[in-house]
């Protein structure tokens, strides 16, 4: 048989969702194995396969100077090779990528931050110079990702049956995509910006334990109230403490970014949602009714950016069927900010203020730089005639090959399809 050999098929594989599966194989560029759910690649898949290890490894190595290995995708491997090299070489050594069966992989370590984020740029802009010939719609998504500083999702839009795929929210004005955990960096007005400050009022709301009954019960919008969330933070030596995170009534708390936040506060902290007894020991029989004034010492507290400088938030008050009116940041409640808005359908854009509209997105991979040692990692470091150098800062990257083949015979079929 000869490498030119296309099998021609009308018929899609059965039982298969995936439109880039779908596409692959009808173009005579693989099979599907639906008993081990295997994708087998035929000459024209494997030579495109190939075509984009081998760009990606010329880009990497001609910007920003990724030096390309074969470590058996091994990041032990990879460690050792980097620091046999470094004392010699010096910074020409800490850069490496490496390939394995239909995974990409980068490394590179840094003095510092700043360092490690313009290197992730110039990968990025690399591996998009790679992508363009054959899928020009990637994008470089923000992810807030616990134990990493800053990470990106190389990401495809695609349908919802697809491998790997994701929701996402695309903006109708600018066209901007997010993921569910990407960085909120919002440009609304504070909420009630304009509005005079009330005086806080104890207000009787029997049987609203939720936001929604809560609205209806007071004819109130819902971006005026405020969202508890609590959970129980295990701390690595042993103590237990309760977290009360809080987040505008029309908007949800990301897990991710929670534990991401946690993490940079207490290193190797774990937490769940609080059960009713702990609820009970610190703020009594108050399910539903949990609010940000007053709260016990003993419970730590975050707020969600969405919630700074806003003026009468309607909260919980802390006692069964009661809540709180005319509540404002800075003057009744202000704890520590962070990030922690999950994206959904709705929410305005963080770019342009524009209105979000649900997507799906293929995860090709992922780009990410950190601290070594706050992810457990060893740093890279050296002895030499100046003394003792390290590196550590690290970039991280891994990109599945096969996601972006699919994502490639998945435009092709659309192109036939117009």
């Amino acid at each position: 048989m000869s490498d030119t050999f296309v099998p021609v098929t009308k018929n899609p594989p059965a039982k298969v969702k995936d439109p880039g599966i779908i596409a692959l194989v009808m173009a005579g560029a693989g099979v599907y194995n639906a008993k081990n759910a295997e994708l087998l690649l035929l000459p024209e898949g494997r030579s495109l396969l190939s075509q984009l290890r081998e760009s990606f490894f010329a880009s990497l190595l001609s910007g920003p100077g990724f030096q390309p290995s074969d470590c058996m995708d091994s990041e032990t491997a990879v460690y050792s090779l980097a620091e046999r090299y470094v004392r010699e070489c010096g910074d020409r050594a800490l850069l490496w990528s490496q390939s394995q069966n239909r995974l990409f992989r980068m490394h590179g370590w840094f003095s510092d931050f700043k360092a490690a984020g313009g290197s992730a740029a110039e990968s990025m802009a690399a591996l998009k110079n790679a992508l363009s010939a054959q899928l020009k719609d990637v994008s470089f998504v923000t992810k807030i990702v616990p134990k990493k500083e800053r990470t990106w999702m190389i990401a495809a839009e695609t349908e919802k049956g697809a491998e790997r795929a994701e929701a996402g929210y695309r903006c109708a004005s600018c066209g901007e995509i997010f993921c569910a955990d990407s960085r909120f960096e919002s440009k609304e007005a504070p909420v009630n910006a304009g509005a005079a400050a009330e005086p806080v009022t104890d207000v009787h709301t029997p049987g609203t334990h939720t936001i929604q009954l809560l609205c209806e019960y007071l004819n109130i919008p819902i971006e005026t109230t405020l969202k508890a969330m609590l959970y129980t933070v295990e701390s690595p030596g042993g103590g237990k403490k309760l977290l009360f995170a809080m987040i505008r009534g029309d908007r949800d708390i990301s897990v991710s970014k929670l534990s991401a936040w946690l993490e940079a506060n207490d290193p190797g902290a774990t937490f769940r949602r609080a059960e009713t007894a702990e609820i009970v020991e610190s703020f009594g029989e108050v399910a539903g009714f949990c609010g940000p004034v007053g709260v016990p010492d003993n419970v730590q507290m975050v707020a969600d950016v969405s919630l700074k400088d806003g003026k009468n938030f309607v909260v919980g008050g802390n006692r069964p069927d009661y809540h709180r009116t005319g509540c404002c940041w800075g003057r009744d409640f202000e704890p520590p900010l962070a990030d922690l808005a999950l994206f959904h359908e709705g929410l305005p854009c963080p770019s342009c203020g524009g209105k979000l509209e649900e997507t799906w997105l293929r995860n090709l991979g992922e780009i990410g730089v950190y601290q070594a040692g706050a992810a457990g990692e060893t740093t890279l470091s050296c002895r030499d005639r100046d003394g003792l150098r390290e590196w550590p800062y690290r970039l991280s990257a891994a990109i599945s090959l096969e996601s972006v083949l699919l994502s490639i015979f998945e435009r092709r079929m659309q192109k036939t399809a117009v």
